[in-house]
């Protein structure tokens, strides 16, 4: 090939070149994204329109010109150290950061070779704005979560922990990373087991509920916690798990039950004066039969006498009148002795004998009575009202029994009063409604002074009645 084909070829080659260089450049600034190429001296020897726009000087003012005497301060930038990083390791890397001049965020890939480095940057303001809102929309609702005054506690499909706030890891004792990922029955005891996977049943049927739950902490301590419980869908309709907040409501539990003894009390304390002024009619009217109607009779039987012993004929004839008041009186004297009984010093031992001799009087019925209380000075009014129990259930059984043999004991062990009251008579089915008011009359006496009754009977065998009764 001769000199001027030679030079005609290298012609061609250049003008390919430049045509290549021209239709690149073209390329990059047409694009909306940036371009910026420095040799390994750091001077600029391309930058499109968009990064001219970016830096904020004209392509044509900065071509040859090196970026850290240009923009000295950049040399502290982390965006620009990532420059030194790429050309350092020769190593492709990425880095996002702010744009003051157009404020904007950049994207940036680095490509490094010996020749220099090639950045492209991307415009990502609105994916960036997108992020921070999101982010900042994840902090307020992390703020939120964790601030709040309940404990907020999620499960998935499996009823497996998947978050819980700090106010309910407080609640129960225990860290996040210790309640992750296990049941939510490891936090409850027995009884709430069982009653928590009804629950659970009712949640994956689509059903929210507020609920009262007791817990287990993690020191073992029991609380009760308001639980307001909702289920948890995804698009597609399929259950995923639930979401619960909690409150710990134990205190409000605790003065709730205070609040309820003290009514309990307070009834109590209400019956017991209410009986009190029932014993103290019961001895008024006891008196006024003994001192009033018997002297009315036994007077009344004086004078008949009188008269019978003047006229022969009115004797016979007033015989039977005279039969009858005799009997009369000796009804009210025993009545009298049922219905009075002292209020103050009591000897129980020798009121509940007196009771069991009258017993005998009127029955034939074999009774048993031991007494080994360790406590004398129990209180008058319970003296008392031990009495009423045991006189109220004598009576049923000679009224109702039809019993040959009765035990009657009183007892003390752990500061409390047992008493016993059984018999052999025909019994009756403790389940069926009873038309009198004895058995109620003594539960209700039992119960004014936290006592438990227990009776145990059934046709054909017997009564047998245990009667516990706290002191103090």
């Amino acid at each position: 090939m001769n000199s001027k084909g030679n030079l005609s070829q290298e012609n061609n080659k250049k003008s390919d070149l430049k045509y290549n260089d021209f239709t690149l450049r073209n390329v990059f600034d047409r694009i909306t994204d940036a371009f910026v190429a420095f040799d390994n001296q750091w001077n600029y020897i391309y930058l499109n329109t968009k990064a001219a726009e970016i830096i904020g000087r004209r392509a044509e003012d900065i071509i040859g010109k090196n970026i850290w005497k240009e923009f000295p301060e950049k040399k502290v930038d982390i965006f620009y150290a990532t420059f030194f990083t790429a050309m350092s390791e020769q190593q492709t890397l990425t880095q996002e950061g702010y744009c003051n001049p157009l404020a904007t965020w950049i994207h940036a890939t680095l490509y490094p070779s010996t020749e220099g480095l090639s950045i492209y940057m991307q415009d990502i303001t609105v994916r960036k704005k997108v992020e921070l809102e999101l982010e900042e929309s994840r902090e307020k609702y992390r703020q939120i979560v964790e601030t709040a005054q309940e404990g907020i506690w999620m499960i998935d499909e499996n009823n497996k922990t998947v978050f819980v706030n700090q106010k309910m890891c407080d609640i129960l004792e225990y860290s996040p990373d210790e309640m992750i990922g296990k049941e939510n029955i490891c936090f409850l005891d027995d009884k709430g087991r069982k009653l928590s996977s009804v629950s659970l049943a009712r949640r994956r049927k689509g059903v929210a509920e507020n609920i009262d739950k007791q817990f287990v902490t993690k020191s073992g301590k029991l609380i009760w916690a308001s639980m307001s419980a909702n289920p948890i869908y995804n698009k597609q309709g399929e259950y995923k798990g639930a979401l619960a907040m909690i409150s710990d409501i134990s205190e409000k539990i605790k003065l709730q039950k205070q609040l309820m003894n003290e009514q309990i009390n307070k009834q109590r304390e209400i019956v017991r004066a209410v009986m009190l002024a029932q014993e103290k009619e019961r001895n008024h009217l006891g008196q006024e039969l003994h001192d009033n109607v018997n002297q009315i009779l036994a007077s009344t039987k004086l004078y008949l006498g009188i008269a019978g012993n003047k006229d022969p004929r009115l004797k016979e004839l007033i015989e039977y009148p005279l039969e009858l008041i005799d009997t009369s009186i000796e009804e009210i004297r025993s009545l009298c002795r049922r219905l009075v009984t002292p209020i103050k010093n009591i000897d129980l031992k020798a009121l509940v004998q007196r009771l069991i001799d009258d017993f005998h009087q009127n029955s034939n019925i074999i009774t048993a009575f031991s007494y080994s209380l360790i406590n004398e000075s129990l209180p008058d009014d319970l003296k008392l009202n031990i009495y009423r129990i045991i006189q109220e259930q004598t009576n049923n059984i000679l009224k109702y029994a039809e019993a040959k043999n009765v035990n009657i004991s009183i007892s003390e062990k752990d500061a409390v009063i047992n008493i016993v009251v059984e018999d052999d008579g025909k019994g009756f089915n403790v389940n069926s409604k009873r038309k009198g008011i004895g058995i109620s009359n003594m539960i209700n006496r039992i119960e004014s002074y936290n006592g438990q009754v227990e009776i145990k009977s059934s046709e054909g065998n017997g009564c047998k009645i245990f009667i516990s009764i706290p002191i103090g």
